[in-house]
Parts: structure tokens; sequence; C-alpha cells
């Protein structure tokens, strides 16, 4: 899948620049200063620059393909590339406190729409339903902080769309993981149980992290 999709994603990324990702995402910035166009870019890439923004939109494409097909989480079958175009929110659920960078993976606002109607207004019981539905295991995130992300009218943002795979409750190898310093102490009573995923998930791999905005629910 990784071939195919780099392919998939450089063909949006070297279509032009994106504005908002321009104005709003410093390593897109790093990318187009690396192109030779300015941190903050042009909408049409001159002639004499064509060349170097297509070498580094290539290596980004490459890099964000690595990323979705290492996380073995979205159903190969269902994975594709689209151009979203604002206006629209999208959502992800992140970890209080982390200090690794937020992850890419994102859901619509029709996921969210599902999530008020069937968990009702508890947050917990939100962020419950949420994490059962993306299957997000439970040593990856205490799942706890949700952020949200507004495209404004017009604008356009590169994502790859896939359905999410059933993970496990823990998703450990104790056997080959030799990194996890302990186990968790109900990992051998939770072993065998799965979180449900199926839903639709957007994987952003160039967020407009400027856009980002942390909310106390949906």
């Amino acid at each position: 899948m990784s071939d195919a999709l780099a392919e998939q994603l450089y063909n949006f990324y070297a279509a032009g620049v994106y504005p908002v990702l321009a104005q709003n995402d410093p390593e897109y910035q790093r990318s187009l200063v690396t192109a030779g166009l300015g941190w903050q870019g042009l909408r049409d890439v001159p002639a004499e620059s064509r060349n170097s923004f297509q070498q580094a939109m290539k290596m980004q494409a490459w890099l964000g393909a690595r990323k979705v097909t290492e996380a073995r989480s979205l159903d190969p079958d269902t994975v594709r590339v689209k151009v979203l175009t604002g206006p629209l929110t999208l959502y992800r659920v992140a970890q209080s406190g982390a200090v690794t960078p937020p992850g890419i993976w994102w859901f619509s606002e029709k996921v969210a729409e599902r999530c008020r109607e069937e968990a009702g207004s508890d947050p917990q019981k939100r962020l419950d339903w949420l994490r059962n539905v993306l299957a997000v295991c439970f040593n990856w995130s205490r799942f706890d902080r949700i952020e949200r992300l507004a495209l404004h009218s017009g604008e356009k943002l590169p994502a790859v769309l896939g359905r999410g795979l059933s993970m496990p409750h823990y998703k450990i190898d104790p056997s080959v993981d030799r990194t996890v310093p302990a186990l968790p102490p109900d990992y051998w009573q939770k072993k065998g149980e799965m979180l449900l995923g199926g839903e639709l998930q957007i994987v952003l791999p160039w967020i407009p992290v400027r856009r980002v905005s942390s909310t106390e629910s949906l």
C-alpha cells in the first residue's frame, strides 16, 4: 500500500501550494522554504521552482504514506486520498500533558453527531464511545482531550481516508516488544478483548496546527 499511497499523495501535493497549510503549519512552511518558495509560498509555483517543489513534495508524500502504512490501523482496501474542502470541522482525541506530537488521526462531524446521539451527554461516555469505534488501544493514549480543526469556506487540505480496523485493548506483544518497561496490571485480564473500529478515519499528514483548538466536549 505504501508506494501506491505515496504516489496518490504526491499527485495532490505537487498540484500546488495549499494556503491554509502555508499560513498555519510550520512543517509545511519548512518544505516550501526548501523548495525556494519562501515560508508562505505562492498559490501558483513558478516554473523555475517547479522541480525543487516537486522533489520536496515527493519526499513528504513518501513520509506521509509511511506513517499511515506503519500504523497498520486502516483497512487497505478502503484507503484513498482526497482533498477536503471547507467549510468543515474535524475532531481528534489527544492526551493531556503529552510531550510527543499529537496524532495525525481525525474524525468527521458525522462521527461526532453519532457519538452525541448514541453516547448521550456524559463527556466520559462520549470518550469511551469514540475510543471503541476509532479503536484507539489503551496503551496508545489516555484519550482525555478533544481538539477541533476548522476549515473555512473554500480552504483545501489533502487527507488520507480509510476505515479503521478493530484493535486489541492493549496492542503489546511482550514476546517481541522489548521497549515496554512493564505490562499494564490488567494486561492478561484484557487480553483477547477487542475495540470495534470500523469508522471512517481521516489522516492529516500535514496539519494546520495554528487552527487547532481544544474543546471541552463534542
